[in-house]
């Protein structure tokens, strides 16, 4: 059962619209899972807050609170260009050595917050400055997710292990990118946002349903 119970290279321009403007927003992919999808350069990473203080994903504290014995704000991730670094708010291991300050990432970098909680940071693409986050030991925040998308200009959901999302049913990728402050999609597969035509690109708003060959997700903006 999936999620759902209801029934080139060119970058065309896209009418304007009125953007819904987040921060973060949620992907929920048919028979995949539901991943974060973050905008800002920098992603704060923390334990649970004071009682009353946890949102689903994030506190007054951290945009991303994990159910784990962690510091309020225990680290932070931040772009810069295409590169990526780690600063360590409290005791924090990058591949087994400690961080005492901030650290460059690499692709496949482990990333132990302690003794339990282990993130493994992936930039999957030379072709793209987006990377993404997959919680390895498996603590979550309060709403369950699959992973995170620290996105910069493009996100890249298909069947390769050159995917920020990996889809391993699909036929073929879909892209989401940014223009202005407008997040889209587009595909040389033949796809639909709400069943309009979205194959050389598409505005997402927040329950937008892009559906396609073998392949269907929602987009939601995070509250």
């Amino acid at each position: 059962m999936g999620f759902f119970t209801s029934s080139s290279n060119d970058q065309r321009q896209i009418p304007a619209t009125k953007p819904v403007v987040g921060s973060s927003y949620l992907l929920w992919i048919d028979g995949v899972g539901t991943y974060l999808v973050y905008l800002q350069e920098t992603l704060k990473i923390g334990g649970p807050g004071e009682p009353g203080t946890v949102g689903c994903l994030g506190s007054a504290w951290a945009d991303l609170s994990l159910l784990a014995n962690l510091s309020r704000h225990h680290a932070s991730i931040t772009r810069s260009g295409e590169s990526y670094f780690l600063e360590a708010k409290a005791p924090i291991f990058c591949n087994q050595r400690p961080v005492n300050d901030r650290v460059l990432l690499s692709d496949q970098a482990e990333l132990r917050l302690n003794a339990e909680t282990v993130i493994t940071f992936r930039q999957p693409t030379v072709l793209s400055a987006s990377a993404c986050l997959e919680l390895t030991s498996h603590h979550q925040p309060q709403q369950r997710i699959d992973g995170i998308v620290l996105l910069a200009e493009t996100c890249l959901l298909g069947p390769s292990s050159e995917n920020h999302v990996v889809c391993h049913d699909w036929p073929g990728t879909v892209i989401l990118y940014r223009q202005g402050d407008q997040i889209l999609c587009r595909s040389k597969l033949k796809i639909f946002a709400n069943q309009e035509a979205a194959s050389q690109g598409a505005v997402l708003t927040p329950g937008s349903l892009v559906s396609g060959p073998e392949l269907r997700f929602r987009w939601e903006v995070v509250a």
